[in-house]
C-alpha cells in the first residue's frame, strides 16, 4: 500500500525508528532547515544517538522518512523535532510539503 503526502503529514506514519528522546549524555547531529533545502543534507551517526531538526523557513516543513517510518510532523518557523536512532543503515527523508527536499541519516554501529 502506497500512502499519499497528505497520510503521511495527518499522521498515517508506521514504527518509529527510535524514541523522540534525546540520548543520554550526548548532543543531537542538527540539520538545518533554510531556503527549502536540508543543511547538511547527509549526517552520519552512531546507533542510539539522535539527530534534531530546526526549521527557519518561514514556510512549514516535515522530515519524513522514505519508508514512512518516522516523521517530525509539520515543523512550523522555529519549530524543532528531536528523532533518535537506534538501528544501523540508511534512512532517506524528504519533506512532504515540498518533495524535492531530500537528506538521508546514516547510522553505523
Amino acid at each position: 500500500m502506497r500512502l499519499t503526502r497528505r497520510q503521511v503529514c495527518f499522521g498515517a506514519g508506521g514504527a518509529i525508528v527510535g524514541s523522540a528522546l534525546p540520548a543520554s549524555g550526548s548532543s543531537p547531529v542538527v540539520v538545518d532547515i533554510r531556503a527549502f533545502a536540508f543543511e547538511p543534507a547527509e549526517v552520519t551517526i552512531r546507533a542510539g544517538e539522535t539527530v534534531r531538526w530546526i526549521n527557519h523557513d518561514f514556510a512549514p516543513h516535515t522530515a519524513t522518512d522514505d519508508e514512512v517510518n518516522w516523521d517530525t510532523a509539520e515543523l512550523e518557523k522555529g519549530g524543532q523535532a528531536t528523532i533518535r536512532f537506534d538501528t544501523p543503515g540508511t534512512y532517506p527523508y524528504f519533506c512532504a510539503y515540498h518533495p524535492h527536499m531530500r537528506g538521508s541519516v546514516v547510522v553505523t554501529s
